[in-house]
């Protein structure tokens, strides 16, 4: 099969939705199918072709000031039939509801190509609205309305719906009623996570002081939706209780300025109590084991539909400390790691604090914590990707049509037979 990605925001940017689209582009090339990305143009990031052969689309676009990495670029993806009559896509897998993939939506359905739909981020939370309407007033009152102006308009043009936790496939039956939606876990490269690997050195950014059973850790993007600032005000608390405990904080982001003042402010002192590195290269971070070489993973979030993050420190053998939401609870067991309540800040340092003294148990959690590595590989993944992408190929071949899809198909193809002899 060819497959095409639709994402929406790529290198030089990080997050979790794009290690996810890339461990399970890789292991469907391993399977013998040939990946695209269709991706927003960024002169700092160039490279056509990625990883195990995954070949990019550069797609021109203007920035939107929204979030960093997101674009702008026009909707309705008649440019993009060039590459639809190039490459003969069998199938169209987008990852976010954005303008990329509505723009894909379109041209696929211009083609009569099955597209199925991954609903990675809960960008209806006003956490995210946020970062677009700058208030948190606008924000709270757009909630409702990013569905009708943003996913219906597009899961209109999709034939299937994912997500990688049960608790959003519920959320969406409610909201997509007419859509079948299925849940399929994220992947990582289990193998990546082999305690018999070598160990690559520790990143410069890592003081040695905060390598240990004494330091906290939370890797990720530094955005609001982190909840870092819960993290931080707990760590504070924590810290009075035990006077060598550390933090460190791996990663970058929007929230970034505002959460060293907050640390600042909690009487934090920078390279001694907490330390912030910066981006380090995932490859680095894993590779280093320096997930490991901590006394626990902590993250405060609430928004995550399925953190990678997290899934990569349950996979290194790392407790976590984790919000006591759905979306969490279902990726950490009890036997792996604690929960607080979710923006409780002193709930969270009272879990810290046991934690820390209670290193025996941590032991125990950090060894069931390394039982995860079968459940993410990410080769059984996409083997379930797969098997969805043939369904779809499937009701294509016995007629079925997205709305508008026969007619829109039936002209384009009429005119691509007469003009470029595509069929």
């Amino acid at each position: 099969m060819k497959i095409a990605f639709g994402i929406e925001v790529f290198y030089p940017e990080t997050n979790g939705v794009i290690t996810a689209t890339i461990n399970l582009a890789n292991n469907l090339i391993d399977m013998g199918h040939e990946v695209y990305f269709f991706v927003p143009k960024d002169k700092h990031f160039t490279d056509d072709v990625i990883e195990k052969g995954i070949h990019i689309i550069h797609v021109n676009n203007i920035p939107s000031g929204i979030y960093k990495g997101v674009k702008l670029l026009p909707y309705w993806g008649w440019y993009l039939a060039k590459y639809f009559k190039k490459y003969h896509f069998d199938i169209v897998h987008n990852t976010g509801p954005w303008m990329m993939g509505m723009a894909l939506n379109h041209a696929a359905r211009r083609f009569h190509v099955p597209v199925i739909a991954t609903h990675h981020t809960l960008i209806d939370n006003p956490i995210y609205i946020k970062y677009a309407l700058k208030t948190e007033t606008l924000a709270n009152a757009a909630t409702e309305a990013i569905w009708p102006v943003v996913f219906h308009p597009f899961y209109r043009l999709v034939w299937l719906i994912t997500a990688p936790s049960e608790a959003t496939c519920e959320q969406l039956r409610e909201r997509v009623p007419d859509h079948e939606v299925r849940y399929v876990s994220n992947g990582i490269d289990i193998d990546r996570f082999n305690p018999n690997r070598p160990t690559l050195p520790m990143p410069k950014a890592i003081d040695e002081s905060f390598i240990g059973d004494k330091t906290f850790l939370f890797v990720g993007r530094l955005g609001f939706e982190k909840a870092l600032d819960v993290t931080i005000k707990a760590f504070a608390e924590c810290k009075k209780r035990n006077e060598e405990a550390k933090l460190l904080i791996i990663g970058r982001g929007p929230a970034e300025h505002e959460l060293k003042e907050i640390a600042r402010y909690e009487g934090l002192i920078a390279g001694k109590d907490i330390l912030f590195t910066g981006l380090i290269p995932n490859d680095e971070v894993i590779g280093s084991k320096i997930i490991n070489k901590t006394l626990c993973f902590v993250t405060a979030s609430v928004t995550e539909n399925q953190a990678m993050t997290v899934i990569e420190a349950l996979c290194s053998g790392s407790a976590v400390i984790c919000a006591n939401v759905p979306n969490m609870t279902t990726l950490v067991s009890e036997d792996q790691g604690w929960y607080f309540e979710g923006g409780n800040y002193l709930d969270l340092a009272d879990k810290m604090d046991y934690a820390f003294n209670h290193i025996e148990e941590v032991k125990v959690k950090r060894a069931n914590a390394l039982k995860s590595l079968e459940k993410f590989d990410g080769r059984s993944v996409a083997k379930q990707f797969e098997a969805i992408y043939k369904e779809q190929i499937e009701r294509k071949n016995k007629g079925f049509y997205v709305p508008g899809g026969e007619k829109r198909a039936k002209v384009y193809l009429k005119q691509l037979e007469q003009d470029f002899k595509y069929y």
